[in-house]
């Protein structure tokens, strides 16, 4: 059995998980600035809960982003950290899909009434980062790439988006759910709102164990962050 260790630290969420031997282990921290000195010891911590070393693992999946500047950079540094050296391969994963995963898993049965998942993750400057994914053969598929808009644009992208599914229902989940009192018409409707819903690192879990049996491991060097914004913007936004 594959041995995959997981980790987002894409909000303020500080999020791992370990897939040992059929077993999933987890630590799962909401403490805003705090990744830096938490993410290494929880790693460390659940390895010897699960009695698994890191050169017993077999990849790392990681959210790769967009979301949190500085938090992107932690995970993949971390990432780039432990695989490197061992010739581990890596799954960087879309946060705005770990986030419709873990919205999923919250809504539970519900998800079986929803046309997908809406999430929204607050990018600060008065913008949101945002992706529609829909339910196909059992699994969650994004409806198109992530992107950054603001939130007078969002709802003639989410109409366009959502085309004829526009009036089935929808959960919207992440922590930009507040820009939606100023989206007006495009929204679509809400099955349930998840606005305090994190990335989970556990639903990283099961795609990285689908792509790592399918060879599709990367090289340690594509740990990279996707961020979304350009260099110039984030200055702009460190100085606030």
């Amino acid at each position: 059995m594959s041995r995959l260790l997981a980790i987002d630290t894409s909000t303020d969420a500080c999020s791992i998980a370990l897939l040992a031997d059929g077993t999933v282990h987890r630590d799962h921290r909401v403490e805003a600035r705090a990744h830096a000195r938490l993410i290494l010891p929880m790693i460390d911590a659940l390895l010897s809960r699960a009695a698994v070393s890191r050169s017993s693992l077999d990849g790392i999946s990681f959210g790769c982003g967009p979301g949190s500047f500085t938090g992107l950079r932690i995970a993949s540094s971390v990432v780039q950290g432990i695989a490197w050296p061992l010739g581990l391969p890596v799954f960087p994963r879309s946060s705005l899909e770990l986030l419709a995963r873990s919205a999923a898993a919250e809504a539970g049965d519900r998800t079986e009434q929803a046309a997908g998942v809406l999430t929204l993750m607050d990018a600060r400057m008065d913008e949101v980062y945002w992706n529609l994914f829909v339910r196909e053969d059992g699994d969650l598929r994004p409806t198109g790439k992530d992107a950054l808009a603001t939130p007078g644009a969002l709802g003639a992208l989410l109409a366009d988006r959502t085309g004829g599914s526009a009036d089935a229902p929808w959960i919207l989940a992440g922590d930009g759910l507040h820009y939606l009192d100023r989206v007006g018409a495009g929204v679509p409707q809400a099955l349930c709102a998840l606005p305090e819903t994190k990335p989970d690192a556990r639903w990283l879990l099961e795609p990285a164990a689908a792509d790592l049996a399918a060879g599709r491991g990367l090289d340690a060097s594509a740990a990279v962050p996707v961020y979304l914004r350009d260099e110039s913007r984030w200055r702009r936004l460190d100085q606030q």
